[in-house]
């Protein structure tokens, strides 16, 4: 090959070198230059780099239920729904490393109610029994009211991106009231309406323990729970206690 050839093949080459190394560099100089717009655009959005802060955290837990009244004794009926309610703040720990696992504790209050036939009175014995009340009896009102100062504790799990939770936790309470609410005639066979408030209802335990479990998407879920320990003393009452179902509603 003479010289002429040879100079040739030897432009054609770094030409090609060239313009390869001139195409590499004007796509590096792009993918910095885009790199640079998203993190310009990143920075305005987030100026400090941190994650958005999680708005729901389960620091407000508002669940509303129906309570399934177990251990009643024969002849006793209740209505078909009994609502209640209960209102629970708690301080959110969570894991480190931005684990989805957290605990909760906090305080809380708890309202249960039972509408049934018949009148809750102290018998022989000092024990508390149920009397059915006489079927020609009209009244508009039988109430008890079951209320507690609780101290709940949770487990909890959550999906950053689903929304996906659940908890699992147990209230330790103390038993803050058990009063009936009653309107009507009077149950005794008098000729005058009855409306009355009474807490002439004794031998309730002071301390009550509910375990329970909630199930839902972001501020939502489904609410189970069932209480531990029964309304009154072994053998000073009916061996009751409530089963609630419902739903939760965490705003923040």
């Amino acid at each position: 090959m003479d010289m002429k050839r040879k100079l040739i093949v030897l432009f054609l080459v770094v030409a090609t070198c060239f313009s390869a190394f001139a195409q590499e560099s004007q796509d590096t100089v792009a993918q910095k230059k885009n790199n640079k717009v998203k993190e310009t655009t990143e920075k305005e959005h987030n100026p400090k780099g941190e994650e958005k802060p999680e708005i729901v955290r389960d620091r407000l837990n508002i669940d509303i239920y129906h309570s399934f009244w177990m251990g009643m004794p024969e002849g006793v009926k209740y209505m078909k729904f009994d609502p209640g309610f209960s209102v629970s703040a708690l301080w959110d720990f969570k894991l480190p490393n931005n684990s989805p696992v957290s605990f909760g504790v906090g305080l809380g209050f708890s309202y249960f109610s039972q509408f049934t036939n018949a009148l809750l009175k102290v018998s022989d014995g000092w024990v508390m029994k149920y009397h059915v009340i006489d079927g020609g009896i009209k009244y508009k009102l039988n109430r008890i009211n079951y209320m507690n100062c609780n101290l709940p504790i949770e487990f909890r799990y959550r999906h950053k991106k689903s929304g996906f939770k659940f908890s699992v936790g147990v209230r330790v309470g103390l038993i803050a009231e058990v009063s009936q609410n009653y309107k009507g005639a009077d149950p005794e066979g008098g000729s005058m309406n009855r409306w009355y408030k009474t807490r002439e209802i004794y031998n309730t335990q002071k301390i009550s323990v509910e375990a329970y479990t909630r199930i839902g998407w972001k501020a939502f879920a489904v609410f189970y729970g069932v209480h531990l320990t029964k309304l009154f003393n072994e053998g000073t009452g009916p061996a009751e206690f409530p089963m609630s179902l419902g739903i939760s509603i965490s705003p923040f």
